[in-house]
């Protein structure tokens, strides 16, 4: 799967922007979390300097000079997590050892390949929603 490509970038907060993607679909992204959970991006926290956002070359990255910049991998992943499109790996993997499930054992029970399951929780593929919602399908299903 090709991932579209960044075409706008406005920066709408101290660690918010809105990116315009190659499908013309706009979306909100917060890189609070990476920014606090990486150091490298430590340098991101002063308003000024995180209103500095670009579009990185072809439209790969968001780059915030000549050595920071984060991949549009990256930021379109967290975009369709934080617009509810697709689940968290860590969600993913969480389910997983929540209920002592095997890869081969999830992916029996969530009618998916052993593979497919273990890219979900690697964050190597999107997780799509519908797979969110057979994981809480199966947390109810095993409460009751």
């Amino acid at each position: 799967m090709k991932l579209p490509t960044i075409r706008a970038v406005h920066v709408v907060g101290q660690t918010a922007v809105e990116i315009t993607w190659s499908t013309r679909k706009t979306m909100r992204v917060d890189l609070a979390g990476l920014i606090r959970r990486y150091k490298a991006l430590a340098r991101l926290r002063t308003r000024t300097r995180f209103a500095r956002a670009a579009i990185g070359e072809w439209g790969h990255s968001l780059t915030w000079g000549d050595d920071l910049d984060i991949g549009a991998d990256t930021l379109y992943r967290l975009a369709q997590e934080q617009a509810g499109i697709t689940v968290p790996a860590t969600e993913f993997a969480a389910w997983r050892a929540r209920h002592r499930l095997s890869l081969a054992a999830a992916a029996d029970v969530l009618g998916l390949s052993r593979r497919t399951v273990a890219y979900y929780e690697r964050g190597q593929k999107p997780i799509p929603r519908v797979v969110g919602l057979a994981l809480k399908g199966y947390d109810a299903a095993q409460a009751a």
